[in-house]
This record gives structure tokens, sequence and C-alpha cells, in this order.
């Protein structure tokens, strides 16, 4: 069932709720007001029986304007009849009525035919000279019940063409607020599933319609921009592992073909077990890439102590390239609160990003020193690596962190692309921050990172 059907429905019920219940209010308060008319009606003649007494000729006059099935019985203290109407006798008098009409007037209803509505009647009492006399009339509310009729009809007639009249109007009014809808529907076309260039394009201009094709576009984008890096990172990948693979098949099929010496075999062996290092190298990258984009942030719960942290990472790097200097400099800002200040996340994730920092800083600027910043600034901790290396192109800075990215400057200097995206993974899953700003022998990559400072006590 579509949107509009539903609204239509929901909106037609509704309605007709609301005019169920108007009608029943409207046919409620006309048969209290019949009932009650017919009461006053029937107790005025009932109240007539004291002229029977009184005055005859007046009495019998006043007889000539009688209800329809009209009935009236005089009783005397005996319960003797002592006057009868010529009007239909259809209701057998009890003497639990009469007693109850000689407390009080009473009122009652019952079924004679051949009516398909009972008729109703009055008994009271009166006092003539001493004695109490009880008069009870009965008849039949033949206008009133031809007016509720009537009214009933009229109700029910005028609820169903309402209920036409307010199906329609609410199929049109949902037809005219889905139509934006409708429109963003006609534009998704699926054999444009897997063309991300694909955008919508909304009539209105603020309301949801026109916010769904804003946030659909805004999806379309990122999903494009992964598409591409996707694409990127598959050729990038595909080829960089081919290429040593390759080269190792024809060291080996070479050495077999043409190696006779010992010396000569092992330097094949040696040339195919680099190539094949590099392989294994970046599939580890690749493997390290995958497993890092499965973390949650939810899952770095430890306690970290910076200090300690980057200090083992400069120690880790001193013993792979002992040659290259890190001027390691704390502010004055940190050393205050460094005892009070405590990064929540992994330590070992975060020596990742630290290592590959360093090695793109000394890789890239021919092991000249390095400076690592450490600084506070409010709750937020804040690491700058800074290298005097070639520097990063302006218009590739901004895809830095894509897979298998590097900058057309790099030359060949050994790298896969892949260090700053698995940093910046990692920086996102601690919800902090990775920036990179470059120029002609310097870049500075910082790291920002939330923290938090107990206070003392």
């Amino acid at each position: 069932m579509s949107i509009k059907q539903r609204i239509t429905i929901w909106f037609a019920t509704l309605v007709a709720s609301l005019l169920l219940l108007f009608s029943l209010f409207i046919y409620q308060t006309y048969e209290s007001y019949r009932r009650s008319l017919m009461r006053n009606r029937l107790q005025r003649r009932a109240l007539a029986g004291q002229l029977y007494f009184q005055n005859r000729t007046e009495f019998h006059r006043s007889s000539y304007l009688t209800l329809p099935d009209q009935h009236e019985i005089i009783l005397g203290p005996d319960n003797n009849i002592i006057y009868k109407s010529s009007g239909p006798d259809d209701h057998k008098l009890t003497k639990g009525l009469l007693a109850q009409a000689r407390q009080g007037e009473i009122q009652f209803t019952y079924d004679a035919p051949p009516w398909n509505k009972p008729k109703e009647g009055v008994a009271l009492s009166f006092i003539i000279d001493g004695q109490r006399y009880v008069s009870v009339v009965t008849a039949y509310d033949l206008p009133g019940r031809q007016a509720s009729n009537s009214l009933l009809f009229i109700l029910f007639i005028g609820n169903v063409i309402l209920l036409v009249i307010v199906a329609f109007a609410g199929f049109l009014f949902a037809r005219r607020s889905m139509h934006p809808f409708d429109q963003l529907i006609e534009q998704m076309n699926p054999s444009s599933a897997n063309d991300f260039s694909f955008r919508l394009q909304s009539t209105s201009t603020a309301d949801e319609a026109a916010y769904l094709a804003g946030s659909f576009n805004d999806l379309l984008g990122r999903l494009q921009v992964l598409a591409d890096s996707q694409e990127h990172f598959v050729a990038y990948a595909s080829h960089e592992l081919r290429t040593p693979l390759t080269v190792v098949k024809g060291i080996l099929e070479t050495s077999i073909a043409y190696d006779r010496q010992l010396a000569d075999t092992r330097s094949s062996m040696e040339k195919a077990l680099l190539r094949l290092e590099d392989a294994i190298n970046l599939a580890n990258s690749l493997l390290q890439l995958a497993e890092v984009e499965g973390l949650q942030s939810v899952k770095m719960q430890q306690d970290v102590n910076i200090v300690d942290t980057i200090l083992d990472t400069i120690s880790y790097f001193g013993e792979k390239h002992p040659d290259q200097q890190i001027d390691f400099v704390l502010s004055d800002a940190f050393t205050e609160s460094s005892q009070l200040t405590h990064v929540t996340g992994s330590p070992v994730l975060l020596r990742t990003v630290l290592t590959n920092i360093l090695d793109n800083a000394s890789k890239y600027s021919g092991k000249k020193p390095i400076v690592l910043d450490v600084d506070l600034t409010g709750n937020q901790m804040t690491i700058i690596v800074t290298d005097q290396g070639m520097g990063i192109p302006d218009k590739q800075i901004s895809d830095i962190f894509m897979p298998m990215m590097r900058a057309n400057n790099v030359g060949k200097i050994p790298g896969y692309g892949l260090g700053l995206t698995i940093a910046k993974k990692i920086i996102d899953i601690h919800q902090g921050n990775l920036e990179v700003t470059s120029k002609i022998n310097q870049t500075s990559v910082a790291i920002r990172l939330p923290a938090s400072t107990i206070p003392v006590k």
C-alpha cells in the first residue's frame, strides 16, 4: 500500500469518526428533546384530568386536542375507573404502577402494535376534595418518531456523501503532498544505480523532499569519492603486488635457464627474496588497513600515557634508523599538566600512527632532523611532527589520505601510499583529527587528540 493510499485512508477514517460522533450527538440530543417534549404533553393531559371534577365541559373540550393513539384513564381512591377515553386501551394497569403513581409522577414505555416503536405514558395523582385520584395517559409520539426517522436518514445520507467528498479530497491532498516525492522517484532510474555522478533535482526548496534530495545527493557524493578511491586502490594495489611477483617469477625462470654456478643461483635467490619482501610488506600494510577499518572507537578504552608512547616509538624507530635525529620537545603547558592529563585509546595503534609519520618524515627528507612537539590546549592534546623534506604539491595535499596515493615528486623513493591512510583511520577511531600542511622544505603533520584532565583535590 502506497503512502498516498495510507494518508487517504487515515484521513477518511479520522473524518468519518468525527462525523459519526457528531451525528450521534445530534441524534441523541434530538431524542432527548423529543422524549422531554412528549413527557410534557402527556403530563399536561394527565393534569387536565382535574377538570373532569371541576368543569366537565372544559375537560371534554380539551380532549379534542389529542395525541396519536391516545388513551386516558382516571381512577378513584379504590382504583375504580371513574373515566375512560375512547382510545385504544392497550396498556394493562397494575397495582404496583398505581401505587407508584400515588407516590409521585412516573413515566413508562411499552410495546403496542402496530407501532414499531414503544408507546409512552405518564401516570400521576392529584387530590380533589381530600381524595387522591390517579390519571394515566398513554399515546404514541407519531410526529416526533417521524421527525427522528427523517433526521436519522438525513444524517446517514449526509455522512455517506461527506465521506465520499472527504475521501476524494483526502486523495487529492495526499497526491499533492506527495508530489515532490513522486518527482524524486521518477528521477531514480535503475539503470543509473552504479553511476554515482547522478543527482536528484528537487522543485521544492524548504520541505522534507528538498531535505531528502540534499541528503541523498550528499550520500551519492561520498559514495562517488569512495568508489573512485576504491577503483584507484584496487588498480594500484594489484599493480604493486603484480610487479614484484612478476619480477620474482622472471628472476627464478632466468636462474633455472641460465645459472650454472652456485654463486649465480644464490645471487638470483637473494634478488627474488628482496622482491618477495616488498610484496610481503605491501600485503601486511593492506591487511593492517583492513584491520583498522574494522575497529570501532568503543573498543579504545585504555588510559594512554602519551609521553611513554612517544618515547617507545622514538626508541623503536631509532633501532631501525640509528642515524635519524629526532628532537623531542614538550611545551610548558603540557609539562605542568602531564601528570593530570590522560588520553583514552590504544597505545599500540597510536604507536603505529607515530611510526608511520616518522617513517615518512625521515624517508622524504633524506634523514634530515625531525622535530616532534607536544602541546596541551584546554582539553586537546596536539602532537606535531615537522620535517625538512621535499614537501607535497598543493594540488595533491587533499588526496594524501586516500589509499595508495603518492605525490608526483617522490621519485624513486620506495613506498605504497598507505602510511597516512592507516594513520588517519586510527586517529578517526580515537575521535581526533589529523592535519597535514606542507611547503617547500617543510612538512608538518599535526595529531590532535581529546584529553581529559583530573581535577586537583
